[in-house]
């Protein structure tokens, strides 16, 4: 027997027939010969196949399974989900609504099945920002209960990276949205069944102030002597203490903006093995003022090897809120509309001439500047160089003579 199939008789039953295949069906099979002329890619070792789709997203992934069984067997492999992104079409269908037309809902069944397959294998889990909030809530619900259900099933996570899609306005618009409610409590009800947790990034939640100071107090409560890396960018609309990334003992690293820092804070982070502290800013980021000077200088006293990093991201426009007596060791603005200027330059060069190491502009700038010599950056970036003698590395990108010349410079002094 080669080959069945279902057939209906005359009584309009089905009846299952065998069939044999005929002689130039076999001399097909025998006479076929794999063709080798694009290359054995599906032979590919395991070690190498799985490295090569953790770096395709989810769709590219399925379609690639299509490919060939090697290259399906590939698509279940431990390491290729390693790291799950989920975004708004992921592990959804459409579904029609009266109101609104067809939109991209949760589909619990796949999603259920997709867990029950690939929970244990995920090792960084990382929520890119979504226009629907209601699948983003089902999707939380859902691992928080697949976590209740089975023990153990998300353990082995030990990176959670969540970014709020805050800007919802319309072009005509000029608003920005917060998270808050229902979906941080979600997040937060998440959080507390990560007991691997090591590196937590939460970014844009642009949260009240009565909510923001309760927002990691599961974490700090689990998770004091665990959490190596976190990173808070605009938790908050408007300035307020945060004093929960002083309460990580064993923090290496910590990202945050300039509207949660203070004095108390400072005071707590001297108490710990901080290595490097970034202070981060972005078009959300509200205005607010820098830290008293002293409590920077106790800093400098209690934890002599911090290193501060001053960067600005995003299309803000506006300048880098200085830290007087900060151990800076670095300054990079990755705005394509920050500019350098003789006042911004003087400014680094009196608060942080002996510590300063990396000082760059990285990306295209989208202005223009004089052709003048006078007006241009060279004399700034001579000053910088002369006044910091322990600056090693200068970056920068910039338009020539009205052309569009892309090239970075790199200085190593």
């Amino acid at each position: 027997m080669v080959g069945a199939a279902w057939k209906q008789d005359n009584r309009g039953k089905g009846i299952y027939v065998d069939h044999e295949a005929t002689t130039g069906e076999e001399e097909e099979r025998e006479c076929y010969v794999e063709d080798k002329s694009q290359g054995n890619w599906a032979e590919l070792p395991d070690l190498v196949i799985e490295r090569i789709f953790s770096y395709l997203n989810n769709e590219k992934r399925y379609y690639s399974s299509l490919v060939c069984r090697r290259w399906y067997q590939a698509f279940h492999l431990p390491y290729v989900w390693s790291t799950f992104v989920l975004e708004d079409r992921v592990l959804s269908r459409r579904r029609f609504n009266y109101h609104l037309g067809w939109q991209y809902t949760l589909d619990h069944y796949r999603a259920q099945i997709f867990l029950y397959k690939t929970a244990k294998n995920i090792r960084t889990l990382i929520f890119a920002p979504m226009l629907n909030f209601f699948n983003l809530f089902e999707v939380m619900n859902m691992l928080s209960q697949f976590s209740e259900r089975y023990p153990g099933s998300l353990d082995n996570i030990h990176t959670l990276k969540f970014t709020f899609n805050c800007d919802m306005a319309f072009r005509t618009e000029n608003a920005i949205y917060g998270t808050g409610g229902q979906l941080l409590q979600a997040l937060k009800k998440l959080m507390s069944f990560l007991p691997g947790l090591t590196s937590l990034e939460l970014t844009n939640l642009l949260l009240d102030s009565s909510e923001a100071l309760y927002l990691l107090d599961d974490v700090c409560y689990t998770r004091c002597l665990n959490l190596h890396s976190l990173t808070l960018i605009n938790c908050t609309k408007v300035p307020c203490r945060l004093l929960h990334p002083g309460a990580f003992l064993r923090l290496h690293s910590l990202r945050i903006s300039p509207q949660t820092l203070s004095p108390d804070l400072l005071w707590l982070i001297g108490c710990t093995k901080l290595q490097h502290l970034h202070v981060i800013q972005n078009a959300y980021t509200e205005s607010c003022y820098s830290i008293d000077s002293k409590a920077w200088t106790e800093l400098n006293q209690k934890n002599p090897a911090l290193k501060v990093h001053l960067k600005s991201t995003g299309k803000t426009k506006r300048e880098i809120i200085w830290q007087e007596r900060a151990p800076v060791s670095s300054i990079l603005y990755n705005s394509r509309y920050s500019k350098v200027t003789m006042p911004s330059i003087l400014t680094v060069v009196d608060l942080y001439r002996n510590r300063l190491k990396v000082y760059g502009h990285l990306g295209l700038p989208r202005f223009h500047t004089s052709n003048s010599f006078q007006h241009r950056i060279d004399m700034a970036l001579i000053t910088l160089v002369r006044e910091c003698p322990n600056l090693h590395t200068l970056v920068n990108s910039f338009h020539l003579d009205g052309f569009l010349y892309e090239w970075t410079f790199v200085l190593n002094i």
